[in-house]
């Protein structure tokens, strides 16, 4: 059965298992909504509250619902990618914004030095992010981090007159390496692959595609309490995502793309000596949660859940039957998106300087 590690007791085998674990295995993670609290709050039961709306026939209260959902999302969203994003909080709302984006950038920071780290010569210098979360996040930190990891988001960077780009899952798990210009020596560089599952706020319908475009977010704003029925379900078919309804299993079957990213995550798990982490992900998802049991038959594929609650049951009650899963948890305090990272960090041989304490000076001075 799945094995329950407390954090308050082992976290130096905690450290120690992990460390040879990411220099030695195909290193991914899953991230769910729990990663972007406090700023987004998680589903909860809106996917029942719209379901229940469907079947009293209620359609268009039950589009409201999900335009507000959306447009929870965008809020946030518009701030970050309009650069309005601010290094110093004054509202509340401002301040778990930026805790937010500070958790991502310490994130991707750990991992851009893990990659670095890591002393295989057989494994690539890659790890690859399966995300259900609409929001941006990952590219936001990511982009702060740009000179230190490549961020791999599946699209085609073609030149476009447009400003737009293709999606091209093929892009994925590409190699870099920097050459030298006089003898000739390769470096590889660190990629962090981003698979978002249930697509993305900047994912856009295109014809037989999707296209990658920020140019429609703020349509949001023209949302108000007596806007007409077309308007929001306009509104919502803007976005190529996989929303919050009960039919969303058979979507992600029908539609290409997300039938080809689940295509992408259950390839990975396959593979042969792999580690998965989850991080604020609950496996509420049945068909996430089917795919990756049915991939805990390998049994070179480990699967690390960090719990945020304190009482890890029902992780232990979904992976009952596998011994290959380790639930690491804490009885004094819930395991956050911040205690996550201060543990990817000990996993380092040194930890980083700048630009990740800088960050955390600000953070604390906000405090």
């Amino acid at each position: 059965m799945a094995k329950t590690i407390n954090i308050d007791n082992d976290k130096k085998e905690i450290i120690r298992n992990l460390q040879k674990a990411v220099q030695s295995a195909n290193l991914n993670f899953l991230f769910g909504s729990g990663c972007s609290t406090p700023v987004l709050q998680v589903l909860q039961n809106i996917e029942q509250e719209i379901e229940k709306l469907r079947s009293e026939n209620k359609d268009n209260e039950a589009n409201k619902k999900l335009s507000e959902f959306l447009a929870s999302f965008l809020e946030s969203t518009n701030i970050l990618v309009e650069d309005q994003f601010i290094e110093k909080c004054e509202t509340t709302e401002q301040c778990n914004l930026l805790k937010t984006f500070q958790n991502y950038r310490k994130f991707i920071q750990a991992i851009s030095n893990i990659l670095f780290e890591r002393k295989s010569n057989i494994l690539h210098k890659q790890a690859t992010i399966f995300t259900t979360s609409y929001d941006l996040f990952i590219e936001k930190a990511s982009e702060s981090l740009s000179e230190s990891v490549i961020l791999n988001d599946g699209f085609n960077r073609t030149p476009s007159l447009t400003n737009s780009y293709t999606f091209s899952p093929k892009q994925f798990f590409n190699t870099v390496f920097n050459t030298g210009n006089l003898y000739n020596y390769q470096v590889q560089v660190p990629v962090i692959n981003l698979v978002k599952l249930h697509g993305s706020l900047n994912w856009q319908p295109g014809a037989n595609t999707i296209i990658q475009s920020l140019c429609y977010l703020k349509k949001a704003d023209g949302l108000k309490d007596e806007t007409g029925a077309d308007k929001i379900a306009e509104f919502i078919d803007l976005f190529s995502l996989v929303l919050p309804k009960k039919d969303k299993f058979k979507e992600t079957i029908l539609n290409q793309t997300y039938y080809d990213l689940l295509r992408i995550y259950t390839n990975e798990l396959d593979r042969e000596n792999t580690l998965l982490i989850a991080e604020g992900f609950s496996f509420a998802d049945e068909h996430i949660l089917d795919l990756t049991k049915r991939a805990l038959k390998n049994p070179t594929l480990k699967l690390v859940i960090f719990c945020f609650d304190k009482d890890p049951k029902e992780y232990v009650d979904k992976f009952s039957s596998f011994n290959n899963v380790d639930i690491i948890y804490s009885e004094k305090e819930n395991l956050d998106f911040k205690m996550f990272n201060s543990i990817l960090l000990d996993i380092l041989p040194q930890k980083p300087d700048t630009p990740v304490d800088k960050v955390e000076t600000r953070e604390s001075a906000d405090e």
